[in-house]
């Protein structure tokens, strides 16, 4: 293997410290648990994390290979038990909305970024997005992909859908884990054709995934002696702090 390659996929970005990837780690694991049992808002946790760490054009990539990875894990425990009529029209939006998202971020301040994903975070945290008719799949495809390729995560919006068509815990889960593993994997692909060196963050994105595993795991052997409300009190509590914290720093950079 070559020395340059064998070095980059072994060690961290040399901007982010051993305290920074510990919390990262930790974070991963803490997202996968909270997805695993009320089906969203551990990609925001995560991506608040992340956006703390690093600049506005390595957030939207790097949290979408690390999600692709975490939905594709809650797929594998859930034994892909997925309502398969609202895949194809979802996956025929995100292919026209995931490079439209693209096209549009590429002209975006990178402390924009951040102000934008804080935002979003506090909007989805306080008010739900209400729910879209099941039968716009296709629209909800596109808006939501678009949406994410800016800001990095739509899971509430796509959660709305879902939940309209009545589906058992598991199902509903799995659903959403396979729209989300869709919308990130056209991501991935766009970023690597943008320039992206994901091979930079391979170490980070490996125990990220890892950590993720292990919360998916026991999120799903917990997932019914949590209470969810109490858990979606302390997560709401943890994203208005790191969105804050996110909107104050754009800001501050802005200016």
């Amino acid at each position: 293997m070559d020395s340059e390659l064998l070095s980059k996929i072994s060690s961290f970005p040399e901007a982010v410290s051993f305290f920074a990837v510990i919390f990262i780690v930790f974070s991963s694991f803490v997202s996968s648990f909270v997805s695993s049992i009320i089906g969203f808002g551990g990609g925001m946790l995560l991506l608040g994390v992340l956006a703390l760490n690093f600049s506005g054009s390595v957030i939207i990539p790097l949290h979408a290979i690390i999600q692709l990875g975490s939905n594709l894990n809650r797929l594998i425990f859930f034994k892909f038990n997925v309502k398969w009529t609202i895949i194809i029209p979802f996956s025929l939006g995100c292919i026209i909305g995931v490079p439209l998202g693209g096209f549009f971020s590429l002209s975006i301040n990178e402390n924009i970024i951040k102000i934008l994903i804080a935002l979003f975070i506090i909007i989805n945290t306080i008010s739900r997005i209400p729910a879209l008719n099941q039968n716009r799949l296709f629209f909800t495809g596109i808006l939501s992909s678009f949406l994410s390729t800016i800001v990095g995560v739509t899971g509430s919006l796509i959660s709305s859908v879902i939940q309209s068509y009545k589906l058992q815990k598991s199902e509903y889960i799995s659903s959403c884990a396979f729209l989300l593993f869709t919308q990130h994997f056209l991501k991935c692909i766009l970023f690597g054709l943008l320039g992206f060196a994901f091979i930079d963050y391979f170490l980070l994105i490996f125990l990220v995934i890892i950590a993720g595993i292990f919360g998916t795991y026991f999120g799903k052997f917990l997932i019914l002696k949590i209470p969810e409300k109490i858990l979606l009190y302390v997560i709401k509590f943890i994203l208005i702090v790191i969105s804050l914290n996110l909107l104050i720093n754009g800001i501050s950079n802005i200016i």
